[in-house]
């Protein structure tokens, strides 16, 4: 199988168990927002929710129309969606570029290699490979002025999985081989780029981390959530750069233990103050993305199947 895995194994993937213990808020333990549901149907599966910019557009990957993913986008409120690519192959983690929201970048494996693309939504059949040759490469996200991609590489002979960061503007790749990571998400307002640590030790339980992009190199590497018991995967910036949304592996009465599938949403300061559960349902769910109205889209199988939901979080505290 090499390195075409499912991508739900990827985001499961748990990073090394630092012992940080951030204080754990006691309220919410039986109550969650009203949840919405976003996406329906039986068949296939949805994944990796992306709002636009503006929040008006969802951006998600399902495959309930082919027997791969594909990326389709909906004006959110409406029951339509539009399915943006056909391509052979699986097309995951839509990212939409914060200063041209007509270019979209994705991870996309139809040449057998996930690779790091991009394309135009207005013409979704030409696309830019941004990822080296001989790598894995997925899960982009884009620095607040659109020049800086920084994603998740493995390298074919290794398989060890580190943070690459591209700059659009010159064309180079700064490899960071020394640095372990999975799913990196930069702030939507600064140089700081989340993301879950991964070594062979721990249980794999996950944490989260932080470190500053400056002058071409990484610095300030921070632990900011950890747990000797579960795991933390999946973060997410709220829109002011104030919180990190995660998903908690192996927390809850129903999942505890598990590692293999997400558990409930959780909210910490980019600090690892203030960590707030969110959801509460004995449903699993993962992948969460902050919209610019304050809502969080996650998928959830909360229906049966994994479909995309919403919340609008309560309860979050802290200045």
């Amino acid at each position: 199988m090499g390195r075409h895995f499912a991508l739900l194994s990827i985001a499961i993937l748990c990073a090394s168990c630092e012992r940080v213990r951030p204080p754990l808020q006691p309220n919410d333990e039986e109550r969650e927002s009203p949840a919405t549901q976003v996406t329906g149907g039986k068949a296939g599966q949805d994944r990796d929710p992306e709002v636009s910019p503006d929040g008006t557009l969802l951006y998600y990957a399902s495959s309930s129309h082919g027997a791969s993913f594909d990326l389709y986008v909906r004006t959110i409120g409406s029951n339509t969606a539009t399915r943006l690519t056909s391509l052979p192959g699986d097309e995951r983690f839509p990212k939409v570029c914060p200063v041209n929201p007509k270019v979209l970048a994705f991870s996309y494996d139809g040449d057998g290699e996930w690779a790091v693309c991009l394309m135009d939504v207005d013409r979704p059949s030409k696309i830019e490979r941004l990822s080296e040759s001989g790598t894995v490469s997925i899960h982009p996200s884009w620095s607040p002025d659109g020049r800086y991609l920084v994603y998740s590489a493995a390298d074919d002979a290794t398989g060890a999985w580190t943070l690459r960061i591209h700059d659009r503007q010159t064309g180079k790749t700064y490899a960071m081989d020394d640095l372990d990571g999975l799913l990196p998400e930069w702030s939507p307002t600064g140089n700081r780029i989340v993301f879950q640590r991964m070594r062979g030790r721990d249980g794999w339980l996950g944490s989260l981390w932080t470190l500053d992009w400056e002058g071409g190199a990484a610095k300030n590497m921070t632990a900011i959530f950890s747990n000797d018991d579960w795991a933390a995967i999946n973060p997410s910036w709220s829109p002011d750069g104030k919180w990190i949304v995660f998903t908690s592996v192996g927390k809850s009465a129903s999942r505890k233990g598990s590692l293999d599938q997400g558990d409930d949403l959780w909210a910490v300061r980019p600090d690892g103050s203030h960590a707030t559960r969110l959801t509460t349902s004995v449903a699993a769910d993962w992948m969460p993305s902050w919209s610019t109205d304050g809502r969080i889209y996650f998928v959830s199988d909360r229906s049966g199947s994994h479909r995309i939901w919403s919340i609008r979080p309560r309860g979050l505290q802290g200045p």
